[in-house]
């Protein structure tokens, strides 16, 4: 048996975009490209539904959120560590995160700042 409490504890650690910047972000163009592009991209149904996952309270999490939240979890790890060294699919790899909560560029700008504080 699964935790929710874990489960969405977890999701916020893997994903490092608010909802209202992932919101924002499958409002663009470029979002539905990403997924025409690459080919590990999370469909734009998928992204929709993390979104409103992103959006509840752990409490209000069903069964089948939870077994949701697992399979972004993994898709989220595949992606990342199946980075391509392809320069023009490099972006739509980035792209396809973002689709998922996790913002690249975000990141490393969180490193940068704390390095500068040491």
């Amino acid at each position: 048996m699964f935790s929710k409490y874990r489960l969405h504890q977890e999701l916020k650690e893997a994903t490092n975009m608010k909802a209202v910047e992932l919101r924002a972000w499958l409002r663009t163009d470029i979002a539905p490209l990403t997924v025409a592009n690459y080919d590990d991209a999370p469909s734009m149904d998928q992204s929709n539904k993390l979104l409103v996952i992103l959006m509840k309270d752990s409490e209000d999490l069903t069964k089948a959120d939870c077994l949701f939240i697992q399979s972004i979890l993994q898709r989220i790890k595949y992606i990342k560590n199946t980075r391509s060294n392809v320069q023009h699919t490099k972006l739509d790899w980035e792209n396809s995160l973002r689709n998922l909560g996790f913002d690249v560029k975000k990141k490393e700008k969180s490193k940068k700042r704390e390095k500068e504080f040491y």
